[in-house]
């Protein structure tokens, strides 16, 4: 994320460790100004919204 080689970041965690990491990673997202998806439905929603952007 720090080299800017992220479009966007898809996380979908669970338990509590994973919630943990979830808060560094979003942090570094925000950080970096990456869009970052945190539930598969808003994943499936955002992929649905570029695909009807670039008329596919």
């Amino acid at each position: 994320m720090k080299n800017k080689d992220m479009a966007l970041v898809i996380n979908t965690p669970s338990g509590k460790k994973p919630r943990e990491d979830e808060i560094k990673i979003r942090t570094a997202s925000m950080q970096n100004c990456i869009p970052i998806m945190t539930t598969l439905r808003g994943a499936d929603a955002a992929l649905r919204a570029i695909k009807s952007l670039q008329g596919t």
